[in-house]
């Protein structure tokens, strides 16, 4: 019997998921465990796996195409089985289709989408009687959980069984990959004249930016009996258009929606870097001696983060279906910036870590960031967000919550002052740093009193050194 394949929710702050490229093409066999499709989710793209195996009777989910957690993307089953129609609705997951009317909560939907459980047949504790995630938690550790049912029948298919998203412009029957066709027409190549390396002898990404690379690469021609769109249609002269997509489309969905719905206030301090600074460039050689790194400005920052936060667990906590989720561990995101964009990869138990144990988690995740070998599992548990402009020349600025986290830190750089000290005037190491923080969830005052330890615990860094 053909099986459903469909989006799963890789995160628990995952609603939707955009189709970037299939591996395997439709009629093809496949083996439980061969890479069948790549997804972007909310933080990174994600190379799913099959789990069974068969033939791939049919893709339902469009390259390109932004799916809801729980949709059909395809059926897997036995050579020459029929694959049943469906609706656009009948095609998502019962608890995404219930989400909007739903007395349980979204995180609850999609706890017990996963599990097959009738989030509605429960009894729930939170507010007004809504089925909290830990309702459907405790259901399926008791076993008394209800089991979904689905529709066996399904009517015929509709036109509205469309992707969220349309997919990308590309010809029709191409055999180049939707990611190998944009990368082709932003270098002006012709990709379809290339010889593919991928399944079925499709033009992979790689295909193209080898013959890029190589300069074997055919350039873009268009015949001139080819419709010009109108001029209406077209950007005036001397402009790039360039499409709000991938992470950067991920990214301003993502902050416009938590900049629309959390009153974020923003309060700043001036710290004195100059004991720290001190410290560091007199231990640097030894550090690198003995343990092969020396931690930056930015790690000793995190540290003391961490046990500030460790006094003030308030601000170490999230907003989650109109409930504050404060946490124990202390897992920082941590902001770097690549070529596509900005990720927030997190370094988990900070305050258990030392500082020079930090710095090489610190790198490590950096370096696989721009390798672009980081993995779903090192952007989720954050629960505070560092991020640091310093090294780009910003003095100050206010950074925007990582939903849904209630909490971020913005560090500015490192600048010579002149300051009284002492009743004298003296020049120090200062920078700024920034806290913006959700209203809905915490007071300024709280927040003052937790800038105020961290600005003590770097002006005295020595519980800081390793």
């Amino acid at each position: 019997m053909a099986i459903q394949f469909r989006l799963a929710a890789l995160g628990h702050t995952m609603e939707t998921g955009r189709v970037v490229e299939w591996h395997i093409a439709e009629g093809s066999k496949i083996e439980e465990g061969q890479l069948l499709v790549s997804i972007e989710t909310d933080k990174a793209v994600a190379d799913i796996e099959s789990p069974v195996s068969g033939v791939l009777l049919r893709i339902v989910g469009q390259a390109d195409g932004v799916y809801d957690v729980g949709a059909t993307l395809a059926w897997i089953g036995e050579e020459g089985e029929e694959v049943p129609t469906e609706s656009a609705e009948q095609s998502q997951a019962p608890a995404a289709k219930q989400a909007t009317e739903s007395r349980a909560t979204p995180v609850a939907l999609r706890l017990a989408q996963r599990h097959g459980v009738d989030a509605e047949a429960l009894q729930g504790t939170g507010p007004g009687g809504r089925v909290t995630k830990e309702d459907v938690q405790r259901a399926i550790d008791d076993g008394t959980a209800t089991p979904l049912k689905v529709p066996s029948e399904a009517p015929a298919p509709s036109p509205a069984a469309q992707p969220k998203k349309p997919a990308a412009d590309r010809p029709a029957g191409s055999r180049v990959t939707p990611v190998a066709l944009r990368l082709a027409q932003r270098h002006g190549v012709d990709a379809e004249v290339l010889q593919g390396t991928g399944p079925g002898g499709r033009v992979t990404k790689e295909d193209v930016q080898r013959a890029i690379d190589d300069g074997t690469a055919t350039p873009l021609t268009t015949t001139d009996d080819t419709p010009q769109k109108a001029a209406t249609d077209s950007p005036a002269a001397g402009v790039e258009v360039i499409p709000l997509a991938g992470i950067r489309r991920t990214t301003a969905e993502r902050l416009g929606t938590i900049w629309s719905q959390a009153p974020h206030v923003t309060e700043g301090i001036e710290v004195d870097f100059t004991a720290l600074q001190a410290a560091r460039t007199a231990n640097a050689e030894a550090w690198r001696d003995a343990y092969g790194v020396t931690p930056t400005l930015n790690d000793f920052v995190l540290k003391a983060t961490a046990k500030a936060l460790k006094s003030h667990p308030q601000l170490n906590a999230a907003l989650i279906d109109d409930a504050i989720h404060q946490y124990s561990d202390i897992n920082l995101g941590v902001a770097i910036d690549i070529e596509s964009g900005l990720v927030v990869p997190v370094v988990r138990k900070v305050d258990t870590l030392g500082v020079i144990a930090l710095a090489g988690k610190v790198r490590e995740l950096a370096d696989r960031a721009r390798n672009g070998k980081l993995g779903l599992d090192d952007f989720t548990g954050g629960t505070f967000t560092v991020t640091n402009l310093g090294g780009l020349g910003v003095d100050w600025f206010t950074p925007v919550l990582n939903p849904p986290q209630c909490a971020i830190l913005g560090v500015g750089r490192v600048r010579q002052a002149a300051v009284v000290a002492d009743r004298s005037i003296q020049f120090r190491d200062v920078a700024t740093l920034v806290l913006t923080f959700d209203h809905r969830v915490i007071d300024g005052a709280p927040c003052a009193r937790f800038l105020g330890e961290l600005r003590a615990r770097i002006e005295d860094p020595g519980q800081l050194l390793p």
